[in-house]
């Protein structure tokens, strides 16, 4: 391969990438920091556990309030909206242990809502997928791409592990009715290691 080709592969291996990760890249950018070394992966190469939380087409929200047998709050760390449009920098904290059990960005286009509920998004006090499932508003989830990522100072401080620490998350679109995208979502989760040790219990072989 030229060494032109391999320089334009880049360049739209990298503008593939910023597309995915767009809401987190923009406050990224506005803090002049870049993006840690994220490694872009199919469904099948995410390990459990986090393939099981990961690989689906469900809303995030109820997934792991699930897995963490909690409700979930949101906490909004930066945001940045325009009329129709709202980019959050964000934490999901379990209500029962005011842990993280995710950390990312999400961008909403905002005229696809009305009323209360738009008005709930924009106070940003609930996580989108439960105003989603409250007003039982027609939409699917479209995972684009998943990814691992080592965990830099933001993601660190987020998800309160140290840095270096591999992470593993999703780019996922969520659509209307009409297959329109109305939202954008980087999500990071934490890692876990009872899960992990679980999983690795479980597997051994000749276990009985």
């Amino acid at each position: 391969m030229s060494s032109s080709t391999e320089t334009q592969t880049d360049a739209a291996a990298l503008a593939e990438a910023l597309h995915y990760l767009m809401p987190l890249h923009f406050f990224y950018e506005r803090h002049g920091l870049d993006l840690p070394d994220f490694q872009f992966l199919t469904g099948s190469q995410v390990p459990y556990p986090y393939r099981s939380l990961l690989v689906h087409e469900n809303d995030m929200t109820p997934t792991l309030a699930a897995f963490h047998h909690s409700r979930l709050y949101l906490q909004v760390l930066e945001k940045e909206q325009n009329d129709n449009y709202l980019l959050r920098f964000v934490i999901l904290r379990s209500a029962a242990s005011d842990t993280p059990v995710e950390f990312g960005a999400i961008g909403i286009h905002l005229d696809k809502f009305q009323g209360e509920a738009r008005k709930m998004i924009e106070e940003g006090r609930k996580p989108l997928g439960a105003i989603l499932g409250d007003y039982e508003l027609t939409h699917s989830g479209k995972p684009v791409t998943y990814f691992s990522v080592p965990s830099d100072r933001i993601i660190s401080e987020a998800l309160v592990q140290p840095e270096g620490t591999v992470h593993y998350g999703r780019c996922n679109q969520l659509l209307d009715d009409e297959g329109m995208v109305f939202a954008d979502i980087v999500e990071i989760l934490p890692k876990s290691d009872e899960s992990e040790r679980w999983i690795t219990s479980v597997s051994k072989p000749g276990d009985s």
